[in-house]
């Protein structure tokens, strides 16, 4: 998840291969594929966070909410406690575009927009700017989709990689 003035938008990449990503975003992505098994989507509930301890702290779940606005389609339910302290504010129980300026927060929702109508995994990698300490860092995201019964995507659930 990304803020503008935090991101360095033109270094921002979809990236395509699992295999070319950190080991926390390939641990969640085989976990998700896992849970999805023969179905097309897994859903929240298939989620046991004792599976994947470590990443936690790092981890986000983005509720969605269809028929609304952009500006109110997509709300975070949970921001690791690590991502908090990375960025220096708490996103939990707020819409997308409350966080982040409007054109920034427009990509952002364009992007989650996409997960939710391809009902697949969406990567990305670029450098970040950290507010916690003003130095400039990599990051990398994994963006997956959860639906209930197998029906319309519901929730996003991911990781970011600060490092």
């Amino acid at each position: 998840m990304f803020i503008d003035r935090e991101i360095f938008p033109e270094t921002y990449r979809r990236v395509s291969d699992i295999a070319a990503c950190r080991p926390e975003l390939q641990a969640l992505e085989t976990l998700w594929q896992r849970m999805r098994g023969d179905r097309g989507l897994p859903s929240r509930r298939d989620f046991d966070p004792v599976e994947v301890p470590r990443l936690l702290s790092r981890m986000f779940l983005i509720d969605v909410l269809p028929g609304a606005s952009p500006e109110r389609r997509y709300r975070v339910r949970l921001t690791g406690t690590e991502l908090v302290v990375m960025l220096g504010r708490d996103w939990t129980g707020r819409f997308l575009h409350e966080f982040s300026d409007l054109a920034a927060a427009d990509h952002l929702v364009g992007v989650v927009d996409q997960v939710v109508a391809d009902r697949m995994p969406f990567i990305f990698s670029g450098n970040f700017y950290r507010p916690r300490d003003k130095s400039t860092c990599r990051s990398e995201s994994i963006l997956l989709p959860l639906a209930e019964d197998d029906g319309d995507v519901n929730m996003i659930i991911g990781v970011a990689i600060i490092f």
